[in-house]
């Protein structure tokens, strides 16, 4: 977890910045209510240039326009362009919502910024194009479009709301009604988004799992109602948007620890909420196996332990998946596959048997395989 004290020190900057211009002037455009008006579902071009009313902390120049709305009014803003510019919705001097093109930790970003808020009551609200800083110039389209706030009722997969985070934390209700893999994303240009999902026996947290400031989970949910707890980490209030999608598993699929591995077979699992899944496999004479993990969306990590065997790997196998060739002795074996990084995800567990060659069987790990036909085709 991090904190983002830059980013509130950019949220302050902001608003003492607006401040500033709208108690002292200069420039062109204005604020406040000598700035033109933004009608939402509307769109409008500019451009910030060294005419542009000033920024007096930090030299960098801005554009204000006015909408009006009325209480619980959500409205989305994007602003597109050759600038490399921020968005800021001010209620008079207090500042509702930020965002800009700022990547993670302040690095670069895309210059199309995005932004949704909601009115907290009946009035007109100052909306701020600003430039990144004081040698940001250029063109740009600011675009508002009408949104529907969220309703209060249960989400579930498909489900897409927008929401204003008013406080520390707030609950929503999940209402799974069919088993399978659920991503669950929170998504903000105004906060740290952090996310919390519990119940069931399901306890699983996430800060930047969704890529620059936002939140994501992935879990094998059980049907029944769960809770998805949104906050902030930088201590922000303002917009955010949640979604939740299903993906449907094979009936086959392995969700609990201790299941027996049969060789020759290839088993399909999840890794739990701690990243990692666990098998038996029960030998009665000496065999010579081959283990490969095999994951598409994290990389893989094989544990094999038992009697006198305790062996690991990481990326032994084609690319991050993990793979293990073991002599072993009659007896009980633990078999575990986890993630690195404690990543969710569906993987395939193969368990070949090498009779008495060493070498790699041409059937094991699917991805070796086609890649050295496609190589042999290439040279034929």
């Amino acid at each position: 977890m991090n904190t983002r004290p830059t980013r509130l020190f950019a949220a302050l900057s902001l608003t003492l910045a607006l401040a500033a211009c709208q108690k002292l002037g200069g420039g062109g455009g204005g604020d406040g209510d000598t700035a033109p008006s933004l009608a939402v579902g509307d769109s409008v071009s500019g451009e910030i240039t060294s005419s542009s009313r000033l920024n007096y902390n930090d030299g960098s120049r801005h554009q204000g326009y006015r909408v009006t709305l009325k209480s619980g009014q959500a409205v989305a803003l994007e602003l597109g362009g050759a600038l490399d510019g921020q968005l800021s919705v001010f209620d008079g001097q207090s500042l509702l919502a930020s965002a800009s093109s700022r990547g993670y930790e302040g690095e670069a970003g895309t210059s199309e910024v995005s932004l949704a808020f909601k009115a907290p009551k009946d009035g007109t609200y100052l909306v701020a194009v600003n430039s990144a800083g004081a040698d940001a110039f250029g063109p740009f389209k600011l675009k508002s479009s009408q949104v529907t706030p969220y309703d209060g009722k249960p989400l579930g997969a498909g489900s897409e709301a927008i929401d204003w985070l008013m406080g520390d934390k707030q609950d929503y209700t999940l209402k799974v009604d069919k088993a399978g893999i659920y991503t669950i994303a929170m998504e903000s240009g105004a906060l740290d988004a952090y996310l919390h999902l519990s119940g069931h026996g399901i306890d699983i947290e996430d800060d930047d799992g969704g890529g620059n400031l936002n939140a994501r989970i992935r879990a094998y949910l059980e049907p029944g109602d769960y809770t998805i707890g949104t906050s902030s980490l930088n201590g922000s209030t303002g917009a955010f948007k949640l979604k939740v999608a299903l993906t449907p598993v094979d009936k086959d699929l392995i969700i609990r620890d201790g299941s027996a591995l049969v060789i020759g077979r290839t088993a399909q699992g999840m890794v739990d909420s701690r990243g990692r899944r666990s098998f038996v496999l029960d030998l009665d004479a000496a065999r010579h196996l081959q283990f490969d993990a095999i994951a598409d969306n994290f990389d893989s990590v094989l544990r094999i332990s038992g009697p006198g065997i305790d062996a690991e790997d990481d990326d032994g196998g084609n690319g991050t998946n993990a793979r293990l060739v073991l002599q072993l002795g009659p007896g009980r074996y633990t078999v575990t596959v986890s993630s690195f990084g404690s990543q969710q995800g569906v993987f395939e567990l193969e368990t070949t048997d090498l009779g008495d060659e060493p070498a790699t069987p041409a059937n094991s790990n699917r991805k070796d395989a086609a890649e050295a036909a496609t190589e042999a085709a290439a040279a034929n």
